[in-house]
């Protein structure tokens, strides 16, 4: 199915579709979201009976937003950051006949209540779009804190002989390094992809991932995260936000890490204990680097800002500048294939709703 790319026409598939049925499809974004995600419609969407758009920051109140939704009507939206919440009163109902919520980015928990989807509604992300992305950032922060790159300008501003002097700055290598992997999803498939090159050896543990699939991967599966983080040289923390995973990475857990070895946060922030891992970076035995935290933007009495040595960066993992318009072509063509009745790619389940933030 071709994905949407002349903001004039609309694909042959959808518009046969459109012209048979009474679908209503409403592109709910902002004229930013429009400008990063989908640059081909940067002047807007093409529009008939059956399709709409509004800028999102037209709406002055959430009662104007409740009321557009009961006066359209529409059974597929496209939504993005911008895209105001669904109103639970009107979900199931005449005023509201959504069936499908076709989001651009990743989250949907802020835009979709769970009982969307507990009766019956459809609802996919950006999937594993991004997991690309995510891994690539995971590798530039681990190369990073390897080599300390953090102390590389105060020592040439010195202006001492430290040329090439990689033990004076601590550098280590990747090759042969044991790479322990909290989580098993597609950012942990995608690290396994990019770091074999480097001789490493895996090991994993996610909760509820069976150790034979672990294993299929050519991956050592651990039987907890203890036997995990003492094993490691390098972690890098992936997993799903959980009850059970909330909090797990305690300052005790990051100290039976061993001397010199690295920790690294592309999963989610309220999986550590951010405290605690501030904490053990001020010690300066092991090195950590991270994207996420439990408050974004961090805050400026966070002690991390405060670490020498610890690499932070602000939630830029995924998705790169020049990937975003990837992301508004794999919503559009989940927009096409469910008018065509295809499966759809990314598809948020109940499972997934619960284990994301």
């Amino acid at each position: 199915m071709p994905i949407l790319t002349d903001r004039q026409s609309v694909p042959p598939a959808l518009t046969a579709r459109v012209d048979k049925s009474q679908d209503r499809i409403l592109y709910a974004l902002s004229e930013k979201d429009r400008a990063q995600f989908y640059p081909s419609y940067r002047e807007g969407f093409p529009t008939s009976d059956q399709q709409h758009q509004i800028d999102t920051g037209s709406f002055k109140s959430y009662p104007e937003w409740e009321d557009y939704l009961a006066q359209l009507r529409p059974t597929v939206m496209v939504s993005c950051w911008s895209t105001p919440p669904l109103p639970t009163k009107l979900l199931h109902t005449e005023a509201l006949p959504l069936r499908y919520l076709c989001h651009t980015t990743g989250t949907v928990r802020r835009i979709v209540p769970r009982e969307f989807l507990v009766g019956g509604g459809i609802v996919t992300n950006w999937g594993n779009v991004i997991s690309q992305n995510v891994a690539e950032h995971a590798v530039l922060l681990i190369l990073s804190s390897l080599r300390n790159i953090t102390h590389w300008r105060a020592e040439m501003k010195k202006g001492h002989d430290c040329w090439g002097n990689g033990q004076l700055f601590g550098t280590r290598s990747l090759q042969g390094k044991k790479v322990g992997l909290h989580g098993f999803g597609n950012i942990a498939m995608e690290l396994i992809r990019l770091l074999s090159p480097f001789n490493v050896e895996f090991l994993a543990f996610s909760q509820n991932v069976p150790h034979p699939y672990i294993k299929s991967k050519g991956v050592f599966p651990c039987a907890d995260l203890k036997e995990l983080f003492r094993k490691s040289d390098i972690i890098i923390e992936c997993e799903a936000l959980t009850e059970h995973s909330r909090g797990s990475v305690t300052e005790e857990l990051l100290r039976t890490m061993q001397d010199d070895s690295v920790f690294v946060n592309v999963g989610r922030g309220d999986v550590v204990d951010e405290k605690g891992m501030a904490a053990v970076a001020a010690e300066g035995r092991i090195r950590i680097a991270s994207d996420v935290f439990q408050r974004e933007p961090l805050p400026k009495d966070s002690p991390l800002l405060n670490v020498d040595g610890v690499i932070l960066s602000p939630h830029i993992a995924g998705p790169a500048g020049d990937w975003f318009h990837r992301c508004g072509e794999y919503a559009m063509n989940n927009v096409a294939r469910y008018l065509e009745g295809k499966p759809l790619l990314g598809e948020v389940t109940l499972e997934i709703y619960d284990r994301s933030t």
